[in-house]
């Protein structure tokens, strides 16, 4: 089942700023572990990977700098923790106010792939643009 969702959760997000966007999997299927999830950010549903707007961002259980990392796989209480890592260079590429799309999928040990979260997200534009 997927989540109808907005990235940062109401929030918002500012253009140029180094964001980590965290996500509790519950409910994992008895014995079941997350090995694999991406993020992506699109300017429409129907934009292939190699077109989004930032590179497609796949983590795993290893620390990836700029990118992120499962920080729980879900091994013990069936609860996975995942994190993306947004870097100024991510969050420059969007155009402050437009509307993007993204999902999260995850990959379980047994090869599932599942969509978790789906949805819309936005930018506003800095205002102290510090050096």
């Amino acid at each position: 089942m997927v989540v109808k969702s907005d990235l940062f959760s109401g929030l918002g997000a500012v253009r140029g700023d180094i964001v980590s966007i965290r996500r509790v999997i519950d409910s994992l299927a008895t014995g079941r572990t997350v090995t694999e999830a991406w993020l992506g950010v699109k300017t429409a549903y129907s934009v292939v990977d190699a077109s989004a707007l930032f590179a497609i961002k796949s983590i795993t259980t290893t620390n990836s700098a700029g990118v992120g990392q499962i920080e729980d796989s879900g091994a013990t209480d069936g609860s996975a923790t995942i994190r993306f890592d947004l870097v100024n260079a991510d969050t420059t590429a969007p155009t402050a106010g437009t509307i993007y799309y993204y999902d999260i999928q995850i990959k379980l040990d047994d090869g599932t792939e599942l969509t978790i979260e789906s949805g819309t997200c936005s930018w506003i534009d800095q205002v102290v643009q510090a050096t």
